[in-house]
């Protein structure tokens, strides 16, 4: 059973987020995916706000989403910051599990875009456990010499969908 339809229309879609860090300031070149310092922050960061999700921690993602945020949902609908960050400590049961898979991060000038699939499992009250996957895209932005999520995209992982090894 899909997690979004058993939990909120679009949930694992509001699970997918990427992160904020410091980076040197580059010429608005693009950036392979190799092992750049800005592309191991965008890296490192994105796995504290997976943990973040996970633990429900909304102050510590309210640091690492930009105040003109937006999240869209795989039916279109768009929520701002607020709502957001209100849906992360809404979500029903336990979450058990939040992970990245096949993550890949790119780097144009200050925009980093972070794409991959997100797998998440959550215990309900009645004890049951489902479990969901989203591809995602995260816009971040680099403001002030540090990255904001900006934007963030998901779309349920059609089932079988290959996973990393």
């Amino acid at each position: 059973m899909r997690l979004h339809l058993v939990l909120l229309p679009g949930l694992v879609a509001l699970l997918s987020a990427c992160a904020s860090g410091h980076g040197a300031s580059r010429s608005p070149s693009t950036m392979p995916t190799h092992d750049t310092e800005e592309v191991r922050a965008l890296l490192a960061l994105e796995h504290a706000v997976v943990r973040a999700i996970q633990s429900r921690d909304t102050h510590a993602l309210q640091a690492l989403v930009a105040e003109d945020f937006v999240f869209r949902g795989p039916d279109g609908t768009e929520l701002g910051r607020a709502d957001f960050l209100a849906g992360i400590a809404a979500i029903p049961g336990t979450l058990l599990s939040v992970e990245t898979e096949s993550l890949r991060a790119h780097v144009f000038g200050d925009t980093g875009v972070l794409t991959g699939i997100q797998r998440a499992r959550v215990r309900l009250d009645d004890g049951t456990e489902a479990a969901d996957a989203a591809t995602f895209t995260d816009v971040c932005q680099r403001r002030e010499g540090r990255w904001w999520l900006i934007l963030a995209h998901s779309l349920p992982t059609p089932p079988g969908a290959p996973t990393a090894p």
